[in-house]
C-alpha cells in the first residue's frame, strides 16, 4: 500500500494513521484500485465497506456529545 501511495500520492486515499506503519480503510483503497481498472471481487468490496461502516459507527458512538457541525465535517 505504501508503495502505491508514494507513487500516486495526489489521488491515493488518505491514511487513517501514519507513523512507522500506515493504515488505510480497505474499502477506500479497493475503491481507488477499482477506479484504476483493477478487477476486484464485488463481494470483497461489499465486505470491506460493511466493516468500515461498522468501525465508523463504533468510533462515533464513543464520541459522546460532540458538536454536530464538527461531526458532519468528518462523516
Amino acid at each position: 500500500m505504501r508503495k502505491l501511495m508514494l507513487g500516486h500520492g495526489a489521488s491515493f486515499p488518505l491514511a487513517v494513521h501514519e507513523g512507522s506503519t500506515s493504515v488505510w480503510h480497505l474499502a477506500e483503497v479497493l475503491g481507488w484500485l477499482e477506479g484504476r481498472g483493477y478487477d476486484l471481487d464485488p463481494l470483497m468490496i461489499e465486505i470491506a465497506q460493511a466493516a468500515q461502516d461498522i468501525n465508523l459507527t463504533k468510533a462515533t458512538s464513543k464520541l459522546g456529545s460532540v458538536n454536530p457541525e464538527w461531526l458532519a465535517l468528518v462523516l
